[in-house]
């Protein structure tokens, strides 16, 4: 899709390389390949889905998976929907799959997990590291709340203190606890990737989606993400990572989304948008039902996207 927006701006000064648009390749034309996404026939840049798309991309989200699959949600910076898509993917995924979905909360900060999904906080991650794997769903169920979409949520913690003690121990503990019972997990990771919890979440996952905003340093964030990946030995992971621009206006960004999406063309799995939308500008608990159908459209995009890449490794 084209933009009538001029490409990022880069003053053309030095810069460190990891804070330099030139380096990130966002400051000039580059051709880019059109690619499918994992062999599922997704391009990049299509416009509007038509409905024979949106029908097959709701068709492969009810794939059965051959293992249990987990996708981490990060961000370098805060505010940019990290939470919203974690909550929006959870709640696709939930809506068209048979089998359980999880949310699984490692953010430190105490975020706003609870309130996007309308749920109490019941067992944290705490209670069932403590608690261990019950042997049972039903058992395991009993413990943890579920949004009005299906998808089951475990918090960091019930409360702030609770969400700041959660460590890399307390983290495989419960995910000991529930791994084996749910088919897909979507994991709302904290800010940050070198500390010791983020890494081991990270190093867990089986695709992710880097969430940005649509500006020069939301994109520079991704790109840096990106880079630290292929740095610290996941080049794999790298290559089954989706960008998620968020909030993106119906006129078009400041910045040249469709520019971007060539640019990361070679560096992630996909490149995508999610909307501006009312419903998710309020911050209050996120209805798919209330959101606008372009939003619900690039949800189920994103999810299909999320679970072809991470269908993608054994």
């Amino acid at each position: 899709m084209s933009s009538p927006y001029p490409p990022l701006p880069y003053s053309g000064q030095h810069a460190a390389p990891h804070l330099d648009p030139g380096v990130a390749g966002l400051d000039a034309p580059r051709p880019a390949p059109r690619r499918r996404l994992f062999g599922r026939g997704i391009t990049e840049g299509e416009p509007t889905p038509s409905p024979a798309d949106l029908a097959a991309w709701t068709q492969y989200l009810a794939t059965p998976v051959p293992s249990p699959r987990r996708v981490g949600v990060i961000a370098l910076k805060g505010g940019v929907g990290k939470t919203t898509l974690s909550v929006l993917l959870a709640s696709t995924l939930a809506r068209h799959r048979a089998d359980p979905v999880l949310l699984f909360d490692t953010d430190t900060t105490f975020g706003s997990l609870a309130l996007r999904t309308g749920v109490p906080l019941q067992a944290s991650a705490h209670e069932l590291a403590v608690a261990g794997d019950p042997g049972r769903f039903d058992v395991l169920a009993g413990a943890l709340a579920r949004s009005a979409d299906g998808a089951w949520v475990l918090p960091s913690g019930r409360d702030p203190e609770q969400s700041a003690a959660l460590t890399e121990d307390v983290y495989v503990q419960a995910m000991n606890a529930v791994f084996r019972h749910f088919a897909v997990m979507v994991t709302d990771c904290g800010a940050g990737l070198a500390t010791p919890l983020m890494r081991r979440v990270v190093s867990g996952c089986h695709s992710l989606v880097l969430a940005t905003s649509p500006s020069v340093d939301g994109l520079l964030a991704a790109h840096n993400v990106l880079r630290w990946l292929r740095a610290s030995g996941y080049e794999a992971l790298a290559d089954r990572s989706i960008v998620a621009v968020t909030n993106v206006p119906a006129g078009g960004a400041a910045v040249d989304v469709a520019e971007a999406r060539h640019r990361f063309a070679g560096q992630a799995g996909d490149f995508l948008t999610v909307p501006a939308d009312r419903h998710l500008a309020t911050g209050s608990q996120l209805r798919l039902e209330a959101l606008e159908p372009r939003t619900r459209a690039a949800a189920v995009r994103l999810a299909t996207s999320a679970l072809g890449a991470a269908l993608a490794t054994p």
